[in-house]
């Protein structure tokens, strides 16, 4: 099932290289979460799943099926997001939005709390969802120091040209 997982990302438009991550590389991601700016639920998530695999990728991989940052308040509820490419909210939000610039919204229709923070959700991964013994799909955007750490792993060149996502998923028999 890891094998079937692991051909199925490598066959993606943009995927450059999938690794599987260990047990010591999984802590090492953990031990380097941040929560200065953003809490990264997502990354979270992966983690706690029976396997992870690491993709990077680069600019022509699909975007993300779901948004990748919220803006929220103390009970969670979602006050902004961001926009994803192609996607027109002010036209088809039942909610009122202001745009911040092209790639984020914030909702003005309801009243919000007193304390506010940027959350990275865990995003699901639809091509390994149909995978039979695959189960409780999700993925990731690590912060940059995991990013950074995954890239020294890997040995895939430092900078911007290819960035990773975490994909972690349960195994069941199918």
């Amino acid at each position: 099932m890891l094998e079937a997982a692991k051909e199925r990302v490598r066959g993606l438009r943009g995927v450059v290289r999938v690794e599987s991550l260990e047990a010591e590389d999984r802590d090492a991601i953990r031990g380097m979460a941040t929560k200065s700016a953003a809490e990264n639920r997502g990354v979270a998530e992966v983690l706690s799943r029976d396997a992870v695999l690491c993709l990077f990728k680069g600019p022509e991989f699909r975007p993300p099926p779901e948004p990748t940052i919220l803006l929220v308040d103390e009970t969670g509820r979602v006050l902004g997001r961001e926009v994803l490419p192609g996607e027109d909210v002010a036209a088809t939000s039942p909610r009122r939005v202001v745009r911040l610039g092209k790639d984020f919204v914030i909702y003005t229709d309801q009243p919000s709390g007193t304390q506010y923070r940027f959350l990275l959700p865990p995003v699901p991964f639809p091509e390994l969802e149909a995978i039979p013994g695959l189960a409780d799909v999700v993925s990731a955007s690590p912060d940059p120091p995991q990013d950074d750490f995954m890239k020294r792993r890997f040995a895939v060149p430092p900078g911007g040209e290819h960035a990773s996502i975490l994909v972690g998923f349960n195994l069941r028999n199918p």
